[in-house]
């Protein structure tokens, strides 16, 4: 009898311990559920500030591109090869799932005075007519093989950003260009309302 008394003893005590895995899966579950939101918010941040930044490189190499040559390039390929190059390398945007980005180009936009260049002298104005381009963006850095001046880009992506960027909420609205760079404005440190 004594044997029966421990073995009954035993599968009390394994129900016990049951009972004890199962509330610590259910504890650990809840901060599972709690901490995934926060790590995607995290991560949705990180490509936003990269988003700014590969922005700012294509407008920063648009504008040396213009200082250069007097125009605006017809392409995002051709910041890369000409010689010398204006930009490192072409970008994707981070945003989209195919990196393509947005061009802003002469037509359909209002053309912005030209500022003061190098020891006070005008820099050139762009041709409203531009001539087509040899020069195509690989595929995946976005720009496809429109030609035309570009003046800037954007992302394709509708979504809404957590901070925002010269008062714009969505990354459709989020334009990089030469005004970009001498904008106050740039990335606000006041989260969209309702996020913390």
């Amino acid at each position: 009898m004594t044997a029966g008394r421990a073995a009954g003893r035993r599968g009390r005590g394994g129900g016990y311990t049951l009972v004890a895995l199962l509330v610590g899966m259910t504890v650990a579950s809840i901060l599972i559920a709690a901490v995934l939101p926060l790590a995607s918010a995290q991560a949705q941040r990180e490509k936003e500030a990269e988003l700014v930044f590969r922005g700012l490189q294509y407008a920063e190499g648009i504008r040396v591109f213009r200082r250069r040559f007097g125009r605006y390039p017809n392409s995002l390929g051709e910041l890369l090869e000409v010689k010398p190059r204006s930009v490192r390398q072409l970008w994707k945007d981070p945003m989209t799932k195919d990196g393509e980005w947005g061009i802003i180009s002469l037509e359909g936009t209002a053309v912005v005075p030209p500022s003061t260049g190098l020891k006070g002298r005008p820099t050139p104005t762009p041709t409203p007519k531009p001539t087509p381009s040899p020069f195509k963006s690989p595929p995946g850095a976005g720009g496809g093989d429109r030609t035309g001046p570009v003046m800037g880009v954007y992302s394709k992506s509708t979504e809404r950003g957590y901070r925002l960027w010269e008062g714009r909420e969505a990354y459709n609205e989020w334009k990089f260009t030469e005004a970009s760079l001498t904008s106050s404005g740039g990335t606000t440190g006041t989260p969209m309302p309702g996020i913390r």
